[in-house]
């Protein structure tokens, strides 16, 4: 499903330079985000392959064929938005405009007051573990968007702005 919703995204989209793509990956830092719900569901025995290398975990496919990582990354100051990383990992390949990937990591925007994201680029890579030669494609269409109730998109919102318990 979450691959579906991906590629739905992506039909607009168009390459990316090689050269933004490593600004944009050297911009990432570790900040976790993570939606409570998610912590309960068992990891599929697949993932034993899958390495953090980074990433906090955010979650699992309802059909164990993704897991889903997460972690904010640099916002321009006196933005209302930040910016957030995306990581999806696949059991099986997965394929699109001739283009067969395992693994992928998707920049997006969240903008917590509004509830509401746009998608701004989604690198992809044929293996696992984000590894492989680098395919970027950035989204023509960056509208910020509602979320729709319970799908992926709103546990990444979720996730984004939740705020941290006081001591």
């Amino acid at each position: 499903m979450i691959g579906m919703l991906t590629a739905l995204l992506l039909l607009g989209g168009q390459a990316a330079t090689p050269a933004q793509a490593q600004d944009d990956q050297a911009k990432v830092d570790s900040v976790t985000i993570t939606a409570p719900d998610q912590k309960t569901k068992a990891a599929p025995r697949w993932s034993e392959r899958i390495e953090g290398i980074g990433w906090p975990f955010l979650g699992v496919g309802e059909d164990k064929g993704v897991i889903t990582f997460a972690k904010t990354g640099k916002t321009p100051a006196g933005q209302p938005w930040q910016r957030v990383w995306v990581r999806h990992e696949f059991r099986t390949p997965q394929s699109e405009a001739g283009l067969s990937f395992r693994s992928e990591r998707m920049a997006q925007d969240v903008d917590c007051q509004a509830r509401s994201f746009r998608s701004l680029a989604v690198y992809r890579y044929p293996e696992n573990n984000l590894k492989g030669a680098e395919t970027a494609y950035a989204f023509e269409d960056r509208a910020w968007t509602k979320p729709e109730p319970g799908a992926f998109d709103e546990s990444v919102v979720d996730a984004a702005c939740m705020k941290p318990l006081a001591g």
